[in-house]
């Protein structure tokens, strides 16, 4: 059930045995829904798949990407005030950008040209009212998509018009002043056009907040006032029609930081970030032969960035920085699906990428805003890649799935992306894979910029065995096994005084997770992740945490007009830049949703941290500011409210 690759002639399948044919390739650029009450992993698959469904998105009310991702088996978010992090499986470090893990949009990697960052707060590229399913593969996906599928991938499946077949309008209310409103239009014509439109605006205007590092008379005794809001505008559009999809995505972003986090700026002044982030996606697919099938895909995304703040020491005549970064990049996939040969179903194909202009920009002004000081880089990079997976199956209970992938960059040797899986079904219920595979990550523009000549691609080798097992057609259990091996990463070599691609780490790790639906509407999803990670070092990895749970129940109420969603979720002991260790901390939320439209209306109210927990997250910080007091952990949310209405003319 993952999305991206099938011939044309399974696109109305909806069967799970016929999908049960399919290799992951093929299966994650099919658009199909499973009619069981679950949503069913792909048992072929060489991954233990985790999916989060529109329905489930509505039921435990999630508004960003941010919150499905901390939903998921093995997955956990970090909030450093200005973004959103990605970690699980050993990642995670305090303000990496998720460049390891590939973010997907209907096939498009999203990540910037600049940083590989995957936006998942509200500097994300879609609403999730737009969202059909959101799937987590786990481990390597390199072999098919290269550059940045280090160590998984997210695809987002977007709705059609269909879907909504009307005008619909929202407007929403949530805590701190939180503000925003979305018209989406969707509609299925007779001739098999679908059409879909939609915008929206967020605005909140933040909250004062205290940070013990700055509670000193000379800045403010610590307090953070009205440098908190968020603003964003979205516009989405997707149109299908005889084997085309051309869609288009926009968002503009721009958050005051009230965390001060750079060591030469003034506490409680203006910080600010701006993201502008947009992508042109065209696809056209069809049959050219009775087994050969073509997904022809042409994509073109931009990125911006354009950073204020404050310096606290301007002796030097220069008070403010800016940062304007911005990037363009292009790209043409050709992908093909072979059934020529009994038992094997082969995807090969070929990619090209150019990145055309990764620029940055420093500029340095005076109190009166003059200009007194600027610099800039640009870089480029053009890739081509090649690929070929095959699976072969050689009987009814026994399957391999090899692969590879050869990606050439025109400032970098090229470098081979091999999988190797074996799939077992010693019966009809229960699924054995075990899988072997080698992924690489490029040094971004921002790496290139800071190692220089140093900068070099990191590894990975990643092993795994799962376990699926179907206790009933609505029940599953699945258990994993991983492991993960990073080398040549960046680490500061001191004899040479400069960065060394010379750093090696790993993980461990255990996930457990049980599915089930009943016939009155009621669904459950558990899961319990345990995982030990080394750094570079030998210690512990920083926000690391060695035990992740969730669990997630929903279940209608009031004669089935209404639903109730109830999550919670665990993270274990963490450690920060520091080496202090923070304590683990549950968190619950409860949602209500109305289950049925009453003359057009629908609504969603979500009390988030019901039972007000105070916890901290990692911080970023490795500096110390004057107070000398450490500021390597930030305090989170207490519980916030969230309210949404929606009308369909």
């Amino acid at each position: 059930m993952l999305l991206l690759l099938a011939s044309g002639s399974l696109q109305a399948t909806d069967s799970a045995g016929a999908l049960a044919d399919l290799t992951l390739e093929q299966l994650t650029q099919q658009e199909v829904v499973w009619a069981s009450k679950i949503a069913r992993q792909v048992s072929d698959s060489p991954s233990a798949v985790a999916i989060v469904t529109a329905a489930d998105i509505r039921a435990y009310g999630y508004r960003t990407l941010a919150d499905v991702i901390n939903s998921m088996r093995g997955l956990y978010t970090t909030n450093d005030r200005r973004y959103q992090y990605m970690g699980g499986r050993g990642f995670g470090a305090p303000e990496d950008y998720a460049g390891r893990v590939m973010l997907l949009i209907d096939g498009y990697a999203t990540q910037d040209s600049l940083f590989n960052q995957a936006y998942i707060d509200e500097g994300g590229l879609i609403d999730l009212e737009l969202v059909e399913r959101v799937e987590y593969v786990p481990g390597t996906g390199s072999v098919t998509y290269g550059n940045n599928a280090l160590l998984g991938i997210i695809n987002v499946v977007t709705r059609h018009g269909r879907d909504f077949n009307a005008t619909q309008l929202s407007g929403e209310v949530a805590s701190y002043g939180g503000r925003k409103q979305r018209v989406t239009y969707g509609k299925y014509f007779d001739n098999g056009a679908d059409l879909l439109l939609s915008a929206s605006a967020l605005d909140a205007r933040g909250q004062s907040l205290y940070f013990p590092a700055y509670d000193t008379p000379a800045t403010n005794n610590g307090m953070a006032q009205n440098v908190d809001a968020e603003h964003n505008n979205r516009l989405f559009g997707k149109f299908s029609y005889e084997g085309w999809t051309v869609e288009a995505a926009y968002v503009d972003r721009k958050k005051t930081v009230p965390t001060n986090p750079n060591a030469y700026t003034a506490f409680n002044t203006p910080f600010t970030v701006q993201d502008t982030n947009a992508f042109l996606n065209a696809r056209y697919e069809t049959d050219l032969a009775h087994k050969l099938h073509s997904a022809s895909r042409f994509y073109y995304g931009h990125y911006a960035y354009d950073g204020f703040r404050q310096f606290a020491d301007f002796s030097d005549g220069e008070k403010f920085g800016r940062r304007q970064f911005d990037a363009d990049w292009w790209g043409i996939d050709q992908k093909f699906v072979a059934n020529w040969f009994a038992s094997h179903s082969i995807v090969f194909g070929f990619e090209y990428r150019n990145d055309f202009r990764q620029r940055f920009h420093w500029s340095y002004l005076s109190p009166s805003r003059v200009t007194v000081r600027e610099s800039e880089e640009m870089y480029a990079r053009r890739t081509t890649s090649f690929y070929l997976t095959d699976e072969f199956r050689i009987n009814d209970r026994w399957s391999l799935n090899v692969g590879a992938r050869h990606d050439n960059a025109s400032d970098l040797a090229g470098n081979w992306s091999p999988r190797l899986a074996a799939i077992y079904h010693p019966s009809l219920s229960t699924t054995v894979k075990a899988s072997w595979s080698e992924a690489f990550r490029m040094p971004h523009a921002y790496e290139r910029s800071f190692y220089g000549a140093a900068a070099a691609p990191e590894f990975v080798t990643a092993s795994e065995l799962v376990v699926q097992h179907d206790l009933s057609p609505q029940t599953r259990l699945t258990g994993s096994m991983y492991r993960y091996h990073r080398t040549r990463q960046m680490v500061f070599n001191n004899a040479l005084n400069d960065y060394v691609d010379a750093g090696s780490s790993y993980t461990r790790g255990v996930e457990l997770e049980f599915e089930s639906s009943w016939e009155n509407g009621t669904r459950l999803r558990s899961s319990v992740a345990f995982q030990s990670s080394k750094d570079v070092n030998g210690e512990d990895a920083v926000n690391s945490p060695n035990l992740l749970g969730k669990f997630n129940l929903t279940f209608p109420i009031v004669a089935n007009a209404l639903r109730t969603g109830i999550e919670a979720q665990y993270m274990g002991a963490r450690q920060t830049l520091e080496r202090q260790r923070l304590p683990g901390v549950a968190l619950a939320n409860l949602t209500f949703s109305s289950e049925r439209k009453w003359y057009g209306l629908s609504s969603s109210f979500s009390i988030r941290n019901l039972f007000d927990k105070k916890y901290d997250a990692v911080s970023p910080f490795d500096w110390r500011p004057d107070s000398g007091y450490p500021q390597d952990s930030l305090r989170m949310d207490g519980r916030t409210y969230w309210f949404q209405l929606n009308y369909d003319l």
